[in-house]
């Protein structure tokens, strides 16, 4: 869970809480006159993050990407019946 400080507070004991960003991995949120200001973060905690929102934009686009070629294909008439597909799947795993 993130912690909530003064930006104040930062300004006093930076090395503290530079050291606490690295322990926990999690972001600090920075107030200024009681209302979030600004939020710090540890570098490797922020290269993890970018990394993992890039992996999870890629699966979508992959999906999506299937999902307009399947479109596609329907459009285009490239379509056969679910009774057909299942017993060409059957056949092709040897489960026929």
């Amino acid at each position: 869970m993130p912690s909530v400080k003064p930006l104040s507070e930062f300004n006093r004991n930076q090395t503290a809480l530079i050291e606490e960003l690295h322990q926990s991995g999690q972001p600090i949120y920075l107030t200024r006159n009681g209302s979030a200001s600004i939020v710090v973060m540890d570098a490797e905690a922020f290269d993890r993050e970018l990394s993992y929102k890039a992996s999870a934009y890629a699966n979508e686009m992959r999906v999506y990407n299937s999902l307009m070629a399947g479109y596609a294909d329907v459009l285009e008439g490239r379509m056969t019946e679910a009774d057909e597909a299942e017993a060409a799947i059957l056949a092709a795993k040897g489960w026929a």
